[in-house]
C-alpha cells in the first residue's frame, strides 16, 4: 500500500484529511505534528491521529530550531510584510514543509498532503517549499479533490463519517499560534466596519487592561542573537516565552491590517506578536548605532524584499538563501544592550549601548569652546 505523510494539526480539517486519504485514496497515512509554541499537547495530537485512522504519528518539538533557523534570520533581515506582519505563519510553513519532506524519505512515502483549502497563502507556501526541496514528491490537497469548499461541507462530511467536531472558542474560528506570533481568522473580520471582539486575542490584553505603570527590560545581543534578558542568559525558547508574556500584559504587538495576499486578493488580517515586536525594535535600535549611513540606506529596500519573498513562500529559494548570507555578514556588528520601555501597547527604546557604536556625542554636541569657535568662524 502506498504511503502519504500529512501535516496534522488535530483540528477538524486535518482529521477529515486522514479519513479521506485512507478511504478515498486507499493510502496508508503517516502524520506529522509540530510543536512551535502553540498550546496543544503533542501527545494528544499523536493519539488523535492514530484514533482517526493514521498508521503512524510523528511529533516533534521544533521550538528551538524554529527560532534559531527561521525566526531569527527574519529578525536580522528586519523582515516585515507590507510594513507590519512579522511572518510568523509564513516561516512556520517552511519548517513544517521541510519536516514533511524528511519524514516522507524516512517512511518511504511517495505522497505528501496538507489540509489547506482553495488557493490561499498556506497552500502556496507548502507546495512551493515542498517542490523546492523534493520536486519528485507528489502533493495531495484533499479538500480540493474532495470538493469540500466551506465549513458547512466539512461538518456534513464529519457527521456522515463519525468524525468528532470540536466547538471553536467564542469569537474565533481559527488560531494559528507559535512562539513568533499568532494569526487570527474569524468570519466577523470580513466586515471592515466591525471592531475586533474583546475575546478574540490570545496573547495580548486590551489597552484598557494594561498596567498603569510602564515596565522596563534590558535585552543583550551578541553578533545579532538575543542572548540575555535583564542580565540573565537564557535559551531562545525561554526568552521568547518571557517576552510574549511581558509584552502581552502591556498590549504590545497587535496588528489589524488590510493585507495583499499572494493571489493579490485583499483580506483583513489580525496578528499578535508581542515578543517578536520587542525584539525587532530593540535590534533596529542597535543597527542604528553600529551601521554607517551607506549600509543602513542600502539594506532598507532589501529588508522589504526579503519579507515579500518569505511571505510568498520562497523560503528555500536561492535568492532568499543568498540574502541570508548578506545579512549574516552585517549582524556580526550587532552586539550591545538595549533598554526597552513597555507601556500602553508600545515598546519604545529607553537606552542603547554597543562596543561597536559609531555615535560620537562630541561630533553632534561640541563643547562650549568649540561652539564659540564655530560661531566666530561663521561670522
Amino acid at each position: 500500500m502506498a504511503k502519504v505523510v500529512l501535516a496534522y494539526a488535530g483540528d477538524l480539517d486535518t482529521s477529515i484529511c486522514v479519513h479521506w486519504l485512507k478511504s478515498s485514496k486507499n493510502l496508508k497515512v503517516v502524520t506529522f505534528s509540530a510543536h512551535m509554541g502553540q498550546p496543544q499537547s503533542l501527545e494528544s495530537l499523536g493519539r488523535g491521529a492514530i484514533e482517526i485512522g493514521a498508521g503512524a504519528a510523528h511529533i516533534g518539538d521544533l521550538r528551538e530550531r524554529f527560532l534559531e533557523e527561521f525566526a531569527f534570520p527574519t529578525l536580522w533581515a528586519g523582515a516585515r510584510y507590507e510594513g507590519g506582519y512579522l511572518l510568523s505563519s509564513a516561516i512556520a510553513r517552511a519548517l513544517i514543509a521541510a519536516e514533511l519532506v524528511r519524514i516522507a524519505e524516512e517512511e518511504g512515502c511517495e505522497f505528501v498532503a496538507h489540509g489547506c483549502r482553495g488557493v490561499g497563502n498556506d497552500l502556496v507556501r507548502f507546495e512551493r517549499c515542498i517542490r523546492a526541496l523534493a520536486p519528485d514528491l507528489k502533493i495531495l490537497a484533499p479538500f480540493q479533490e474532495a470538493g469540500l469548499t466551506d465549513a458547512d461541507a466539512d461538518r456534513q462530511y464529519a457527521v456522515r463519517h463519525g468524525i468528532k467536531i470540536q466547538t471553536p472558542r467564542k469569537g474565533q474560528c481559527q488560531v494559528d499560534q507559535n512562539l513568533w506570533g499568532v494569526s487570527l481568522q474569524a468570519n466577523p473580520f470580513g466586515d471592515l466596519w466591525v471592531e475586533t471582539p474583546p475575546e478574540t486575542h490570545v496573547l495580548t490584553v486590551p489597552l484598557s487592561d494594561t498596567p498603569d505603570e510602564p515596565a522596563y527590560l534590558e535585552l543583550e545581543f551578541k553578533e545579532g542573537k538575543p542572548v540575555s534578558l535583564d542580565g540573565e542568559e537564557t535559551g531562545s525558547v525561554k526568552l521568547l516565552e518571557t517576552l510574549n508574556g511581558l509584552g502581552g500584559r502591556h498590549g504590545i504587538g497587535r496588528l489589524d491590517t488590510i493585507e495583499n495576499r499572494i493571489s493579490g486578493v485583499k483580506s483583513r488580517e489580525l496578528y499578535e506578536a508581542p515578543g517578536a515586536e520587542i525584539l525587532h525594535r530593540a535590534y533596529a535600535a542597535l543597527e542604528a548605532i553600529v551601521f554607517d549611513k551607506v549600509t543602513l540606506h542600502f539594506i532598507e529596500p532589501m529588508c522589504r524584499d526579503y519579507g515579500r519573498l518569505v511571505y510568498d513562500g520562497h523560503w528555500f529559494h536561492p535568492l532568499r538563501e543568498a540574502l541570508d548570507g548578506f545579512f549574516a555578514r552585517f549582524k556580526q556588528k550587532v552586539t550591545g544592550t538595549v533598554r526597552m520601555k513597555l507601556y500602553r501597547g508600545s515598546a519604545t527604546v529607553a537606552g542603547r549601548k554597543s562596543p561597536n557604536s559609531l555615535f560620537r556625542a562630541e561630533e553632534v554636541h561640541p563643547s562650549g569652546a568649540e561652539r564659540t569657535k564655530t560661531r566666530h568662524h561663521r561670522l
